[in-house]
């Protein structure tokens, strides 16, 4: 309905709806590049322009025009689907947000885990002396996130005993609190490491934006391994107690997201175990 105004003084003939599936695989040869961000940069800008790959119209499309498409976008018949359907679903993510209670499921928030709860609303769990007494195993979305990893690190990276902290990186969100606390205990003059997986799929632009924000705050940034991708999730923190060191180590499998650990099911091991610390740092 609202075509004339789009196309002012022409004559609207016939409307059609189409989408564009477009390769959006970045193909570097790692052995080759002498920067790996540079080069990533450079498919980054060029994955918008990828070669079609699928072009889905609507069933009731006429030969003459679907033509058109199949001219200009160089797409093979194979790749041509009709669907009678609506082409993009997404917009049925906004039936979420109506504003109809009797709809929706009973709200859920998570739980601190009983293992890192304070006893009183006045005071604050010492994540080091809950994990020494024992290992405390997470499982999120039902128990906080925010309430355990979060807080283990921001208490490891303004601990004056903790000498050093590495951890993987491979999504996080864009305002992370995982990455700040990364910068302080830099700041703080504690040795950080942390491995950011530039490869992660859709994650590239931003986790290069993040690597570099770490290297400028005095991290030691590791960009993966090559022809590998770095998936697990590991922190380690290394802290001084009575003239020794000891490990402590988070172990999960999700993310170091504060958003998604909302949403995402996934488990996570807060352990002192030195078999577990020697294993993270091989």
């Amino acid at each position: 309905s609202h075509l004339g105004d789009l196309f002012p003084g022409m004559e609207i003939l016939e409307h059609h709806v189409f989408r564009v599936t477009r390769n959006e695989d970045v193909v570097i040869e790692e052995d080759e590049s002498e920067n790996l961000i540079q080069a990533l940069e450079r498919e980054l800008l060029r994955r918008r322009f990828g070669p079609p790959i699928r072009l889905e119209v609507s069933a009731d499309m006429d030969q003459v025009t679907l033509g058109l498409l199949v001219r200009e976008l160089d797409i093979t018949d194979q790749e041509i689907y009709r669907l009678p359907a609506p082409l993009d679903l997404g917009g049925l993510f906004s039936l979420a947000g109506a504003d109809r209670p009797d709809l929706h499921y009973p709200k859920r928030l998570p739980t601190t885990a009983a293992a890192l709860a304070p006893s009183d609303s006045n005071s604050k769990v010492d994540f080091f002396e809950v994990i020494a007494r024992g290992d405390v195993l997470l499982h999120h979305p039902y128990e906080s996130f925010a309430t355990s990893v979060q807080a283990f690190l921001e208490q490891a990276a303004s601990d004056p005993h903790v000498l050093a902290i590495k951890q993987t990186l491979y999504r996080t969100s864009g305002d992370s609190p995982i990455v700040e606390a990364l910068i302080r205990a830099a700041e703080a003059g504690k040795q950080v490491l942390a491995l950011v997986e530039v490869k992660a799929r859709f994650d590239e632009q931003a986790n290069i934006t993040w690597a570099r924000k770490l290297e400028k705050a005095g991290v030691h940034v590791v960009y993966g391994l090559v022809g590998l991708k770095t998936h697990c999730k590991l922190a380690h923190v290394i802290r001084e107690e009575n003239g020794s060191l000891v490990s402590y180590s988070h172990i999960g499998t999700g993310n170091y997201n504060p958003k998604t650990s909302r949403i995402y099911e996934d488990f996570g091991l807060l352990t002192a175990d030195p078999q577990a610390g020697r294993d993270l740092t091989r």
